[in-house]
């Protein structure tokens, strides 16, 4: 199908391109696929009148460039399919009733801080979008509250699934990309908020991290865990030992005392066994402390950028947070705390009987 845009003068010309599709990612390294290797056009607007289209069909964006400001201006379309659409405090249960028959095969339900894309037939059914609203608010407040930044997002956070990513059975990134499969528990809140939903939000988590206080290889797939323990304990109500089998008590034991015994090596020190590093301290100091940590990285000047200087910065850091010197407690996990950072916490009371030091 063929659709003719008018566009508004104001954005002609002006770095604005018109996306046909939501699935962006690149799949042709893939060694078979379940879908074409690239399924969207992206058009630049040079022209007042434009005529676009895109093999595979698609919904149609606008993409501004960088810090755009335009307001009240208007794009015509004609020849285009509505699609199912709901968006927090605009959509009203009338028009919803409507819109979820529409007849695109692409839906979007967007709200507060975040825009789910999914297939219509996950949403035809859905009775109570605001339901989902308010799991996806609640969830994206307490990805900010973690985070220590102001619950409104500058940019909407996006999940699009898909037949077939780039990487992973989830990927970060802009948009967050999930299975189609995975699609309906997105707009499940009873679920959710019962059972939990571990791999969306260890996603938004990856969103959230930050090179002033990651350790990469080390803690790529370990601190965005922080958020998924985080939002469902203390947004959903689902403990940390229901919400995933690798965060039941003696599965963290276990892995601290094998890390421990096999000589406490940086080496294997990663994903959940660097967790645990984490899931320490906030079982001594609460989430407070990580959201003041967190804090006091926003305003940091002259990081490190190797592992080692940022590991000294982090203890330093998380013990004058807590007012204890956690020097020891980091070598126990392998850190490598220099005398210089020892000494900057020398006179801070010591936390000797952290749980590592029952392993001599």
């Amino acid at each position: 199908m063929r659709t003719y845009m008018a566009m508004p003068p104001e954005i002609v010309n002006q770095g604005w391109k018109v996306q046909i599709g939501c699935q962006t990612d690149n799949i042709g390294n893939a060694n078979e696929l379940r879908r074409a290797p690239v399924v969207h056009e992206r058009f630049p607007i040079d022209s007042d009148m434009m005529q676009v289209w895109n093999l595979w069909g698609g919904l149609l964006y606008l993409i501004a460039p960088p810090k755009t400001q335009v307001e009240g201006v208007e794009v015509i379309i004609q020849g285009a399919v509505p699609a199912p659409y709901y968006k927090t405090g605009v959509t009203t249960p009338a028009d919803w009733a409507v819109l979820r028959t529409a007849p695109s095969p692409w839906a979007e339900m967007e709200f507060e801080n975040i825009i789910l894309t999914v297939h219509s037939d996950v949403v035809r059914g859905l009775d109570r979008p605001d339901l989902v609203a308010a799991l996806w608010d609640d969830i994206m407040r307490g990805i900010a509250d973690l985070a220590a930044i102001p619950a409104k997002f500058p940019r909407k956070e996006r999940f699009v699934a898909d037949v077939q990513i780039s990487h992973g059975f989830m990927h970060a990134g802009y948009p967050i990309m999930i299975q189609s499969s995975s699609a309906p528990d997105l707009m499940n809140p009873a679920a959710a908020r019962s059972s939990g939903l571990w791999g969306a939000i260890h996603e938004l988590g990856h969103n959230q991290q930050r090179g002033v206080w990651e350790f990469p290889s080390h803690t790529t797939e370990c601190t965005c865990n922080l958020w998924s323990v985080y939002v469902h304990e203390e947004v959903l109500g689902v403990k940390r030992d229901q919400a995933h089998p690798n965060m039941t008590l003696a599965k963290r034991q276990s892995r601290a005392e094998g890390y421990a015994k096999g000589g406490r090596n940086l080496a294997s020190w990663d994903m959940w066994v660097a967790l645990e590093t984490y899931m320490q301290l906030q079982d001594q100091f609460g989430w407070d402390a990580f959201k003041k940590v967190f804090a006091a990285y926003h305003t940091m000047q002259n990081v490190p950028n190797d592992n080692k200087g940022k590991m000294n910065l982090y203890a330093e850091t998380f013990s004058l947070t807590v007012e204890r010197n956690l020097a020891p407690f980091f070598k126990a996990w392998g850190w490598p705390i220099e005398p210089a950072t020892e000494e900057k916490l020398s006179n801070l009371p010591v936390w000797n009987d952290h749980p590592m030091a029952q392993y001599g």
